[in-house]
């Protein structure tokens, strides 16, 4: 196994990317919901 898999590397990256696309999808979802409820009060 070598230091630096550089596909490996990759593929942590892409993860790292997509869990993050995933954070800011929730956050925006959850910011709507709160917006809504507060209109609707």
């Amino acid at each position: 196994m070598t230091a630096v898999d550089p596909e490996l590397e990759r593929h942590r990256r892409t993860w790292i990317g997509f869990t993050w696309f995933i954070k800011i999808s929730l956050l925006t979802v959850v910011i709507i919901l709160i917006l809504m409820a507060l209109f609707l009060i």
